[in-house]
């Protein structure tokens, strides 16, 4: 979607939208309801669309370089279409600088039982965590 926004800024004198829907598609399936899903084989249909897109859906990550991206070139409405969750459009906001009242709520994997640093936690959980 980032080259029609591009080319939708460059053609036009209002702000320019983007608003994708967050789906991990690629060129050989290039709409969301193209989509396959390879590593399941309980599904009711042979595709996935709708009901079974979830494990489908861009992480935040990609959601948040999108937004900086669409921004970078132009754009100045930025969201994202079906699919979102609470926590795509948080990774908007703060890749575009802003603090949603969710920031405060940083992920801190500091105690994490397996993957944390800190010095209280249980010396066999991360043990355990060097096999995981």
């Amino acid at each position: 979607m980032l080259p029609l926004v591009e080319r939708a800024v460059r053609a036009v004198d209002v702000p320019v939208a983007g608003l994708p829907v967050p789906y991990r598609t690629a060129e050989a399936q290039p709409m969301f309801q193209s989509l396959g899903d390879p590593a399941c084989d309980c599904l009711p249909t042979e595709m996935p669309f709708p009901i079974a897109l979830d494990p489908l859906t861009c992480n935040r990550f990609d959601v948040a370089e999108f937004a900086k991206s669409a921004h970078a070139v132009g754009a100045r409405y930025i969201g994202l279409c079906c699919g979102a969750a609470p926590h795509h459009v948080r990774s908007i906001a703060e890749a575009l600088g802003r603090s949603p009242p969710a920031s405060r709520y940083p992920p801190d994997m500091s105690k994490h039982a397996f993957f944390g640093k800190d010095q209280r936690l249980v010396q066999k959980n991360l043990k355990f965590s060097r096999e995981l």
